[in-house]
């Protein structure tokens, strides 16, 4: 039976905590689970301690952020020899069935390093939105109409470039060859750009369209800070997108900063215009070590994650 260990990030989770590993615990394919915590100042490590004893527990003192976090147990994950890791969210709930079927959909498609199921909204009746999202830029509305109906014809696998990291399974295959979760990414943005050096490195991502996770964060896209942190992250990602060309994706990255440029003229926003310069600044100021971290992440994983870039 292949060794799964699954990876919880959290931080003041105590309202899903519970419940995610309540499901955890009715898994069908036997798992160890490590959860790596942000410096929770609520009841989640209590909720932890006090309920879930076989849960390994690694408690840090700051929040290192969503990639740092993770890459503390892939570490650990690697040295104890597990076949397989599956990252989930904090906020994520598994079906008794999920892991073992993600299991079954892997060994019957072993060129994918990353597979997601579905990503369900809380109550299980809908996609995610965010996750419907990442699916409609890539497929056609009929596909992704097709999947939320619950079309049983639909292919096991659908082969993408990018899904969010809510539930990830990892062979050990990929994580040996890519890596782990680059240092330069706090938090949103490492797992776009683990799927694009995933991928550079010969294996593919796919979401398996008959297994699901409930997702139970809110949905609401007019967050306030979304475009901030898009800002932030996405004309960094872009750069250093390893499936294209850097003069590609440098092309891409001044399209998406003119895009944002229009966007804080057109809103009357100094707010959005003035981190837009910023960015611009930042990127002419980093290019040789942007070109230097691309050459970097084109490496097999040697045990470390080398880096001295710093997103400010």
């Amino acid at each position: 039976m292949p060794i799964v260990v699954v990876i919880i990030v959290t931080y003041n989770g105590e309202r899903w905590i519970g419940e995610c590993l309540d499901c955890l615990r009715r898994s069908s394919q036997a798992v160890r689970t490590i959860i790596v915590d942000n410096a929770s100042s609520d009841k989640t490590k209590t909720i932890i301690k006090s309920s879930f004893p076989d849960v390994t527990l690694i408690e840090e003192e700051q929040n290192l952020g969503f990639g740092q976090a993770n890459n503390i147990a892939l570490r650990i994950a690697l040295q104890e020899n597990a076949d397989y890791v599956f990252l989930l969210n904090q906020d994520a709930y598994i079906y008794p069935d999920t892991i073992s079927e993600l299991l079954s959909v892997h060994s019957q498609h072993k060129a994918y390093g990353i597979i997601s199921p579905l990503q369900l909204n809380g109550s299980g009746e809908r996609l995610d939105i965010r996750f419907k999202k990442y699916m409609a830029n890539n497929y056609a509305p009929g596909l992704v109409e097709s999947v939320e109906s619950g079309n049983t014809n639909l292919p096991m696998l659908l082969p993408i470039r990018f899904v969010n990291a809510a539930a990830w399974l990892i062979s050990r295959e990929c994580l040996e060859r890519t890596g782990l979760f680059h240092p330069l990414f706090y938090h949103y943005g490492e797992d776009n750009n683990y799927c694009s050096r995933a991928q550079y490195h010969g294996f593919k991502a796919g979401i398996a369209t008959r297994v699901s996770v409930r997702h139970d964060r809110s949905n609401d896209p007019s967050d306030a800070r979304s475009l901030s942190r898009e800002i932030r992250v996405v004309p960094l990602y872009l750069l250093l997108d390893l499936r294209k060309p850097f003069f590609l994706a440098y092309i891409l990255t001044c399209w998406k900063l003119v895009g944002y440029i229009w966007k804080g003229i057109s809103q009357w926003s100094a707010e959005i215009l003035k981190q837009t310069v910023y960015r611009i600044k930042w990127m002419i100021t980093h290019m040789a070590l942007i070109r230097k971290t691309r050459k970097e992440m084109k490496q097999p994983y040697a045990g470390t994650m080398p880096g001295k870039l710093k997103l400010l």
